[in-house]
């Protein structure tokens, strides 16, 4: 391997519970701002979700499963894992139907795991908590999504080395025994700063959940899936910001197109992670492009249902 080929790489650490720095974390750029006020408006295009909308979509099942199974299939993907275009299909009959002999003993298995990742959804989408996020609840998503599949690692936190490795990148993420503590912490601070803009504009709820993903990619308190958590809270802080759009199209879906550049925007903002250097301005300029292309062919699928029903 030559050294052009090496695997960019550093190890992320932190030795303060909160960012050193005390001004913002980024930097906005115009284009960025323009798209961030075109998503305020977005909040007023879709109306939030309740559990009638639940139980109606369990009664079509088609959109919630495909839509919720498209983003488990992409999320898959984006973790190296696949399932056969021509097998998703059938994994789909298998979730919406009690009984799974439709399908291989293999497409059951598969179809039980997107199941309890599609219930773990539903779930957190209508679960009725007054605060946004806590550290329980992050454990009790990764449970939920891995029962099935990992029981012996879901809902438990790390207790090894975990690296994320991806289009040449290979970084270190915070070491297992201070995960415990900086969990509790950036959930506490995310709560504390989405409450306070819930109420008083402060900041854009927006922003604080870039970062909060961001903190809990570099944490990565799990040993495994913590790319499909990350994104699953996304969805669900998304949405309990206001921001409905974004059970209507999977983030899993938009990301996996620019796999490079997620990998890329998280290499260089998790450089030097809470230090005095740090600059996360390339995060936030994806997460907020990636939102807003999830935005835009979300509000497109919800024009054609509408258009298909007339």
């Amino acid at each position: 391997m030559t050294a052009n080929n090496l695997p960019k790489s550093h190890r992320i650490d932190a030795d303060a519970l909160e960012p050193i720095r005390k001004s913002s974390r980024f930097q906005l750029t115009p284009k960025i701002l323009g798209r961030l006020e075109q998503l305020a408006k977005a909040r007023f295009d879709i109306r939030p979700l309740s559990r009638s909308d639940i139980d109606e979509w369990r009664r079509l099942s088609v959109d919630a499963c495909q839509t919720l199974a498209q983003s488990v299939n992409a999320s898959s993907q984006i973790e190296n894992e696949h399932i056969r275009v021509e097998e998703l299909d059938l994994v789909l009959a298998a979730v919406m139907q009690q009984d799974d002999n439709v399908v291989t003993i293999e497409l059951s298995e598969r179809a039980r795991a997107v199941k309890s990742i599609v219930e773990t959804y539903l779930w957190a989408l209508t679960l009725d908590k007054k605060s946004f996020i806590d550290f329980d609840f992050v454990l009790e998503i990764h449970a939920r999504m891995f029962v099935t599949t990992r029981p012996l690692i879901a809902g438990r936190l790390k207790h090894k080395n975990v690296a994320i490795r991806g289009s040449g990148y290979d970084v270190m993420t915070l070491a297992p025994e201070k995960v415990p503590v900086y969990l509790r912490a950036i959930c506490a601070r995310t709560n504390e700063r989405l409450l306070r803009a819930q109420e008083f504009a402060e900041e854009s709820m927006l922003l604080i959940v870039a970062e909060f993903i961001l903190d809990f990619l570099a944490i990565h308190p799990f040993e495994d899936g913590n790319g499909r958590v990350a994104r699953l809270l996304s969805t669900y802080l998304l949405e309990r910001s206001g921001y409905h759009f974004a059970r209507f199209y999977p983030l899993d879906s938009v990301i996996l197109e620019t796999r490079d550049a997620y990998y890329q925007a998280l290499f260089l903002a998790q450089k030097d992670w809470f230090g005095e250097s740090e600059d996360l301005t390339s995060w936030v300029e994806y997460y907020i492009n990636s939102i807003y292309t999830q935005y835009l062919r979300a509000f497109q699928r919800v024009l054609d249902r509408q258009h298909n029903r007339f």
